[in-house]
């Protein structure tokens, strides 16, 4: 059940032509990250592969950048859910695999 949700979710995200819907899938997923720890596999796996597959284009909505603090809060998400690399700011605002 759950690789279908996160699949279902991804697929929402890519194939709307609604902006509105792709920042609501994305309020989900965030406002569930946000909260303690430890976070369901699932949604783990479901937000890095949004942001990180470039597919998805997730960094180019207006909505990842609409404040400051939003734009601060998806970064420091975004870094607290994957895995240490070499660079993390490039990887997370580039939105994809380096």
């Amino acid at each position: 059940h759950t690789h279908y949700f996160s699949c279902v979710m991804l697929y929402l995200f890519s194939e709307s032509n609604d902006v509105g819907v792709k920042e609501q899938v994305t309020r989900v997923l965030l406002e569930r990250l946000i909260l303690h720890r430890p976070h369901p596999w699932g949604l783990l796996i479901t937000f890095i592969e949004l942001i990180k597959n470039q597919r998805y284009a997730f960094w180019s909505y207006s909505f990842t950048r609409c404040a400051t603090e939003i734009e601060k809060v998806f970064e420091s998400v975004a870094r607290s859910c994957m895995p240490p690399t070499g660079s993390q700011r490039s990887t997370v605002t580039a939105g994809g695999d380096e």
